[in-house]
C-alpha cells in the first residue's frame, strides 16, 4: 500500500484552500478550462453516471449525506463526493455509505498521478491543483466501481468550481450566506450568483429556505434556463413534532403529500436539510429512480455526519459542531 506515499504526491499539488486567502489567489486563472481538458485524460469519468450536484454555504455535506444514505437505503450503489475531510482524506471519497480504503485510494491514485506529471510540465503555469485531482480521482473512482448515483458536494462556490464540469440529474441549493469574500464576492447577491451556477439548462433544482433577496436570484436563473424547481420555503409547510438530545421528528407537507420524519441529526436548520433532501428524492422519483417512502424514512434515520450538533457525551455534554462563520453559528447557538 503506498497511501503515505501517495498523500505526500498530493500534497505537492497547490492547495487553492489554503492559498486562496492570498495574493497568489489573484494571480490564478479562474475557468473551468484546465480541469476539463484534464477530465479528457481519463474520458470525461463525471459522467459516467447520474449526479445529484449541491452547492450552498451551509447545509451541503447534510443534505449530500441525507440523499445519499435514501438511495443506498433503497438499493441503489451510490457515490457520494464531500469536502473537507474530518480525519482522513479517504472520508472524501464513500462508496455505499462507506469511505474507499486507503488501498483503494492509493491504486487509483497512482494510475492517474503519471498524467498529473506530465500536464503540469506542459503547463507550469497553469497547474492542476489539489482539489481539482481530487475531483476527477473521486468521478474516476466512481466510475470504475460503476455507481448508478453519484451524490457531488461542490468544494467552493459554485459556477467556477471543479465539480461543475458534471451534468446534473438535480441541481439542489442549500442556505446562502455570506463566506469566501474574496473570491465569492462582497454581497449575498454576488454569493448566490456563483452558487446557482450549477443549474444547468432543461435540468431540475431544489432551493433550501433562503433569504427572499436570494431566493428571488436563484428562481430567477432556473427561469432563464428553463429549470423545473420546487422552492422549499414557497411549496412546503414543515411542523416540528419533537425533538430530544438524539432525534428531531417533523411533519412535511408539500406537493407529495403529508410525510411524518425523523432526522438524527439535530438543529432546526437540519430539519430544513433535510426537507431539502425529501424534495430531491421525491424529485428522483419522478425521473427514472424508483425511491419508496419507506427508503426515505429509514434513510433519514441512518443518517449518520459527525460533528455537525453531534452529541459525543452525556455527562457532562458535550458537543462538537463545525459552525465557521456568524451566520452558522447563530443558526448552531
Amino acid at each position: 500500500m503506498r497511501y503515505k506515499e501517495a498523500l505526500k504526491d498530493l500534497m505537492s499539488l497547490t492547495d487553492f484552500g489554503i492559498i486562496s486567502n492570498n495574493n497568489t489567489a489573484k494571480k490564478r486563472r479562474y475557468d473551468l478550462n484546465r480541469i476539463i481538458k484534464f477530465s479528457s485524460l481519463f474520458g470525461n469519468p463525471e459522467n459516467s453516471s447520474p449526479n445529484v450536484h449541491i452547492a450552498g454555504t451551509k447545509g451541503k455535506g447534510s443534505t449530500a449525506v441525507f440523499i445519499s444514505s435514501i438511495l443506498e437505503t433503497e438499493g441503489y450503489k451510490t457515490g457520494l463526493f464531500t469536502s473537507p475531510h474530518i480525519h482522513k482524506l479517504t472520508e472524501r471519497i464513500q462508496i455505499g455509505g462507506k469511505e474507499i480504503s486507503k488501498t483503494k485510494f492509493s491504486k487509483s491514485f497512482y494510475e492517474m498521478w503519471p498524467d498529473v506529471q506530465q500536464y503540469n510540465e506542459q503547463n507550469p503555469n497553469n497547474r492542476i491543483t489539489l482539489f481539482e485531482f481530487l475531483t476527477i480521482l473521486a468521478f474516476y473512482i466512481f466510475d470504475k466501481e460503476n455507481t448508478d448515483i453519484n451524490v457531488i458536494e461542490v468544494g467552493l462556490g459554485g459556477k467556477l468550481d471543479s465539480t461543475n464540469i458534471l451534468t446534473p440529474h438535480i441541481s439542489i441549493i442549500t442556505s446562502i450566506s455570506l463566506d469566501h469574500t474574496r473570491i465569492l464576492g462582497n454581497t449575498l447577491q454576488e454569493v448566490a450568483l456563483q452558487k446557482s451556477g450549477i443549474i444547468k439548462p432543461n435540468k431540475m433544482t431544489v432551493i433550501a429556505p433562503q433569504k427572499p433577496e436570494v431566493l428571488k436570484i436563484i428562481k430567477e436563473v432556473c427561469e432563464e434556463k428553463n429549470n423545473q424547481y420546487i422552492a422549499i420555503q414557497e411549496s412546503c409547510e414543515i411542523t416540528p413534532i419533537k425533538k430530544s438530545k438524539d432525534f428531531q421528528t417533523y411533519i412535511l407537507d408539500s406537493e407529495f403529500g403529508k410525510n411524518s420524519l425523523t432526522i438524527p441529526l439535530l438543529g432546526d436548520y437540519q430539519i430544513e436539510n433535510s426537507a431539502t433532501a425529501f424534495i430531491a428524492a421525491k424529485l428522483l422519483q419522478k425521473s427514472n429512480f424508483p425511491i419508496s417512502d419507506l427508503s426515505i424514512e429509514n434513510g433519514f434515520k441512518e443518517t449518520y455526519w459527525p460533528c455537525r450538533l453531534e452529541k459525543v457525551s452525556n455527562e457532562p455534554l458535550i458537543i462538537l459542531d463545525g459552525a465557521h462563520n456568524p451566520y452558522s453559528i447563530e443558526k448552531m447557538i
